[in-house]
């Protein structure tokens, strides 16, 4: 395994930052959004209670608004504890399923530059187990075998070219000579290889 893959089974998670904070950002505002109704939502049927207790006649400082009361505290109470942990908790598997996202982009776009650039890896762009999007690697690799063909039969083709040249460059030439008929009583002419004009009758 070389240096090149070993770094890349480091662990950082955060790779992308701009799109793994923003992605996480959107996953808080929905959560944030659903506590908030959630919160409202029991402090209102608290409310209801308290009202249907007072239009009873009920005395302010009757057992039930104090039952009601303690109801409302235990239930802040475990509403901010369940939140904090669910958010804890969705905060980090919004992380890492954006690393899961975000790092097979990341290794495939690399991996392309250096193509482009003309530095060939010696390996295929390979993702880890669980990433997201693994037909982008295969499409790589097979674009990247692809053009080594096309390179190797273009490199061949050439060859053949220049030893096709070189072999006609090398075959001995022969001497050309000129030749022209008259007509019935005029002189019969040719030219022969040093460029003397030689007649016959």
């Amino acid at each position: 395994m070389t240096t090149q893959q070993r770094n890349w089974k480091r662990r950082n998670y955060l790779i992308n930052p701009g799109f793994q904070l923003r992605f996480m950002f959107y996953i808080a505002c929905g959560m944030l959004t659903g506590f908030a109704v959630i919160y409202f939502t029991n402090h209102w049927y608290i409310n209801i209670l308290n009202e249907q207790g007072r239009e009873l006649g009920l005395n302010p400082g009757h057992i039930y608004f104090e039952f009601v009361d303690q109801q409302r505290r235990l239930m802040n109470i475990a509403f901010a504890v369940v939140c904090t942990a669910v958010f804890t908790v969705l905060m980090v598997c919004s992380m890492l399923l954006s690393h899961k996202i975000a790092g097979p982009i990341y290794r495939v776009n690399k991996y392309s530059r250096e193509v482009i650039a003309g530095d060939v890896p010696a390996y295929p762009v390979s993702l880890r187990k669980g990433d997201f999007f693994p037909e982008l690697a295969t499409m790589v690799n097979d674009l990247v075998a692809h053009s080594q063909q096309n390179a190797v039969a273009s490199s061949a083709a050439a060859e053949d070219a220049k030893v096709d040249s070189a072999e006609v460059a090398a075959a001995p030439r022969k001497p050309a000579s000129i030749e022209g008929t008259a007509l019935e009583g005029d002189e019969v002419w040719s030219m022969d290889a040093p460029g003397r004009l030689v007649t016959e009758s």
